[in-house]
């Protein structure tokens, strides 16, 4: 037996009496989170309830401005608390960008026609018989500085933060709580689209459901790009676009 043998036998002994192994990873503050947290299902319950408080907080005029910014928030601290991050909710880089491109302008462009011409009216004519109130924007009529904020504001603050909040993030943890399955994720994009509808309750109970299908419409182009959060917000800043174009011009129906 050779001294480098002995010495293995050795510490091999030291360790089996002391009842003891190598440890096999080292002992970072990613793993010690990954310890420390309860299931995965205690965690989305929670995340889920300060969704609903902070909707509820903001639509009774205890917290400012819109729900969005508070609900980013507490998407980002928990996307990297529990992981996956944004980048695994759907802001990688896309496998197929023709795919997402595709279907991210159909989706805005067909459903802005669809939706102004034939939903929006059909709704109205099944709840109060008035279109979506959009009242708030008539300003903006010929003024070319209103148009430009608002045109910036929809590729920022409702494209962006919006589908990360309720497409990237809302959606995918109530699809985590149906374990990912194909049913988990029809419930998420119905549920999640109605969260997003409620937060547009100034719009009127017309534009709470329009801007519910809307969310469902987003939803489906989500899905159908393999969960590409990047054709979710070009849908819906070239959905946003031309609705501000039109009102801009004052075409817009309900104006």
């Amino acid at each position: 037996m050779t001294a480098g043998q002995q010495l293995r036998d050795s510490a091999d002994s030291a360790l089996d009496s002391a009842g003891e192994t190598a440890p096999t990873e080292v002992d970072t503050p990613q793993s010690w989170r990954a310890r420390s947290r309860p299931p995965a299902p205690a965690w989305t319950t929670t995340e889920l309830a300060i969704a609903l408080g902070i909707m509820a907080a903001t639509q009774a005029g205890y917290l400012p401005f819109s729900a969005t910014p508070w609900l980013l928030l507490v998407a980002a601290t928990f996307l990297w608390w529990r992981g996956p991050g944004w980048r695994g909710v759907g802001l990688a880089r896309p496998a197929n960008p023709r795919r997402v491109l595709a279907i991210g302008i159909a989706t805005g462009v067909g459903y802005q026609v669809v939706g102004l011409y034939l939903v929006e009216p059909l709704i109205a004519s099944m709840t109060t018989g008035k279109l979506p109130d959009v009242s708030a924007f008539r300003p903006l009529v010929g003024d070319e500085v209103r148009l430009a904020f608002w045109l910036a504001m929809s590729w920022t603050f409702a494209a962006f933060l919006e589908e990360m909040v309720y497409r990237g993030w809302l959606m995918s943890r109530l699809a985590e709580a149906g374990h990912f399955s194909a049913a988990a994720w029809v419930v998420a994009a119905i549920a999640s689209s109605a969260l997003f509808g409620i937060a547009h309750l100034y719009q009127g109970i017309s534009g709470v459901v329009a801007t519910g299908l809307t969310g469902l419409v987003f939803a489906g182009a989500y899905l159908a790009s393999g969960r590409s959060l990047w054709a979710a917000i070009l849908a819906h800043g070239i959905l946003d676009t031309t609705g501000f174009v039109m009102i801009y011009l004052g075409v817009y129906p309900g104006l």
